[in-house]
């Protein structure tokens, strides 16, 4: 199918994508995806206001009932043993305490992605599927830009379940964090925000 086309290029080590990511101009943001370096489009404002919305409303409840997380903006992730991917989602909950010159988050429990146009649906599986394998993660939040959408996938004991959000009041729900906020909320200050 057209849309769900990916160009699979040949893959790259972790390294060689690190050299080749470092020699990049700084506005350019890039990924490692199973294994294919993947440049990140420029984000639009929209994109930035919705996940600033989301690190502000999941900082607000981790700050009453789990103050060891921390919700931050575009955070590297690399596992230990794991070299095709290196992924930045637009919001990761990961550990407050993080050591000097840490570049990478190594355990996480929860992402957003804000997606684009440039976000195709094979990429978004193997994003996906790379998350679930981390065995902290308890949800992946994907949340669209250009309307009132989002897809929250969570791990409930051993597996995952799927929601799609559609209605402003859903409530946004992450396994060990509680209700975040309404979809809605997600969306203030921006046109999409009823």
């Amino acid at each position: 199918m057209p849309g769900d086309f990916i160009r699979m290029e040949p893959q790259v080590s972790l390294e060689a994508f690190h050299a080749f990511r470092d020699d990049r101009p700084s506005e350019e943001k890039w990924e490692l995806i199973a294994g294919v370096p993947n440049m990140m489009p420029p984000p639009t404002l929209v994109h930035q206001r919705i996940a600033r919305n989301l690190e502000t409303m999941l900082n607000a409840r981790l700050a009453q009932v789990k103050p060891e997380w921390q919700a931050d903006r575009e955070i590297g992730l690399l596992l230990p043993d794991d070299d095709r991917y290196n992924p930045v989602p637009d919001v990761t909950v990961m550990d407050t305490k993080i050591e000097a010159g840490q570049l990478y988050a190594e355990r996480f429990y929860f992402v957003v992605e804000v997606l684009s146009d440039a976000d195709k649906p094979r990429m978004l599986d193997l994003k996906l599927a790379w998350y679930r394998r981390h065995e902290q993660c308890r949800g992946v939040l994907f949340v669209a830009q250009d309307r009132v959408h989002a897809t929250l996938n969570t791990r409930e004991s051993d597996s995952w379940r799927e929601v799609v959000l559609s209605n402003p009041k859903d409530e946004i729900a992450v396994p060990r964090i509680g209700g975040i906020g309404a979809l809605g909320e997600a969306y203030r200050h921006t046109p999409l925000h009823i």
